[in-house]
């Protein structure tokens, strides 16, 4: 209860303004975050309207099953629903996802490290060094990628199975994975990979030990199973090719020496600029000063003393960090070759470099052994450490100040938006209508603004693409025209909306002559000085 507490004060306060502003602030300046912002939001309205149509996203009309074309994300979509519910606002939806998972990664931290440590103290400083690491604070936009809970709920199943083997406790290790792999398709490969190492490491002749690790393998696959198939039967239907990655393109995914230095938080970033110049990072790496020396004080205080089963679990967990800093440099490096051929859905992941996480995350479970250690010597030492590490690995934004997080306040919808959100339902194109694959993620503003109204969409974005989406983008920026007027009619196109703001000089005046020769065939409902939402009553001979 105690953890559960101190958990939510210090995630209301490090993440200023997702929880003191939910209603009010996101991502809304980079694709990213509006696309993981619409996710969220599709997920909580589809299940409170339609629940069975939850895939069949508002994007690509007329495809079906088009939540599927990128990652999920269910479980957050989940986390976030009691925040929609509560205010009908996209934006709480995906701030409420994000705390909520945040505060699950600091009680199951912290629980899972007083449970191996057998100090209290101790599980709220790996917990703190854990959930703010800077690796987190470079991914808010990617709301798949703050699901950081799924590695300390893995290992606290596992431990628990370790100690009580059966197969009930297999079956909640089997549950616990399916989570992780249904919150986030990375984090779901990275943790059944250090399930295996940890299965290995803690490995008992117990018939009953490799009973549970059976029944939880049973239990991964029924659940994620059918989950499964249903995504990857909804993108063949796409009709775009397979969206596998060859293991030499993801070189450039990889991590490199300068990841590992790299930070998002505050207190590191005056050493940034000679990083860069020496080389740029892949990915946000950096643990962190105190994370570090107290795994050092861990490792090394438990080498010469502490029980055997605490030496086990720090060195358990020192290989752990290793091996993934291993495969996090990529096939270059050559364990993630070996990854690649041996695991399932490996090749599905592009970027190695994110095997990062489970580094910060071993480092952090060692490094609560040294707080335990401290606080055999003055209880007073976790409250303190705590401190220390918040003061590291706060993040400061020019609007926020420290700590907070660099979100922005959301504009209001538009007039058009919000006129839309009380029209009859109709297919909606947004334009300017990107046509080059490089821009497709500029789709990603229509989507995001689809929130408030719902209609559907021919615009979208996601990982896979549709063939014949690919072949519409060009000519439909030519509406109205012949042959746009045939691509609306074939898709029922009932709503065009136009951001006439981005029309200037010479395209501007093809627009208004174009609109002026086919004005019979569209009505006028809003037009204000940036936007112009027409709609199409009638069709072209």
């Amino acid at each position: 209860m105690r953890a559960g507490v101190i958990g939510a004060v210090l995630i209301v306060g490090m993440t200023a303004p997702t929880l003191t502003h939910p209603t009010t602030v996101g991502r809304v300046d980079t694709n990213d975050g509006r696309f993981s912002i619409w996710n969220i939001a599709w997920i909580d309205h589809a299940l409170t309207t339609n629940p069975v149509h939850l895939l069949d996203a508002n994007i690509f009309y007329p495809h079906t099953g088009t939540l599927a074309y990128s990652e999920l994300n269910i479980v957050a979509g989940l986390l976030g629903l009691p925040w929609y519910l509560a205010t009908h606002s996209p934006l709480a939806a995906l701030n409420g996802a994000v705390g909520t998972a945040l505060w699950l990664a600091f009680v199951l931290m912290w629980a899972l490290v007083r449970r191996l440590s057998g100090s209290d103290g101790a599980g709220l400083v790996a917990a703190t060094a854990f959930t703010f690491c800077p690796y987190l604070g470079a991914r808010t936009a990617h709301i798949q990628l703050l699901m950081i809970f799924a590695f300390p709920m893995v290992a606290l199943a596992f431990h628990r199975m370790r100690d009580r083997p059966g197969v009930a406790s297999g079956s909640v290790l089997g549950a616990a994975l399916a989570i992780s792999a249904l919150a986030c398709g990375y984090y779901g490969l990275f943790a059944g990979c250090a399930l295996a190492w940890l299965t290995l490491a803690f490995a008992s002749r117990s018939r009953a030990y490799w009973t549970a690790i059976l029944a939880a393998l049973g239990m991964a696959a029924l659940v994620v199973g059918p989950v499964y198939y249903v995504f990857a039967k909804a993108r063949a239907l796409s009709g775009a090719s397979s969206q596998t990655h060859p293991i030499e393109s993801v070189r450039g995914w990889s991590a490199n020496v300068t990841a590992y230095l790299a930070s998002s938080s505050a207190a590191h970033e005056w050493w940034l600029p000679r990083l860069a110049a020496w080389e740029p990072w892949s990915e946000v790496l950096f643990p962190g000063i105190g994370v570090i020396a107290l795994a050092i004080l861990g490792a090394w205080s438990l080498s010469s003393a502490g029980d055997e089963r605490s030496r086990r679990v720090v060195w358990a967990y020192a290989a752990l960090a290793i091996l993934a800093a291993w495969a996090s440099f990529g096939p270059d490096a050559g364990l993630y070759r070996l990854l690649d051929r041996a695991v399932p859905g490996m090749s599905l992941i592009r970027a190695p470099a994110r095997f990062g996480v489970v580094v910060t995350f071993s480092l952090a479970v060692i490094a609560g052994f040294g707080a335990a250690r401290l606080a055999a010597w003055r209880r007073w030492t976790p409250a303190f450490l705590v401190v220390l590490l918040l003061a590291e690995l706060g993040i400061k934004t020019p609007e926020w100040g420290w700590p907070s997080w660099p979100l922005r306040v959301a504009s209001a919808p538009s007039a058009a938006y919000q006129t839309l959100a009380t029209l009859p339902r109709g297919v909606l194109v947004e334009f300017q209508f990107p046509y080059v694959s490089s821009n497709y993620h500029n789709h990603a503003q229509a989507m995001f603004w689809s929130t408030y109204h719902w209609q559907p969409l021919v615009n979208g974005y996601s990982d896979v693409i549709p063939p014949d989406f690919d072949a519409i983008a060009l000519p439909i920026n030519g509406f109205p025209d012949p042959a746009s007027f045939a691509i609306m009619k074939d898709r029922h196109v009932r709503y065009v909306l136009w951001h006439v703001d981005y029309y200037q000089g010479a395209p501007r005046d093809v627009l208004l002559d174009r609109l002026a020769r086919y004005d019979a065939y569209l009505r006028p409902l809003v037009k204000t000085p940036d936007t112009w939402l027409y709609e199409i009553v009638r069709w072209p001979e």
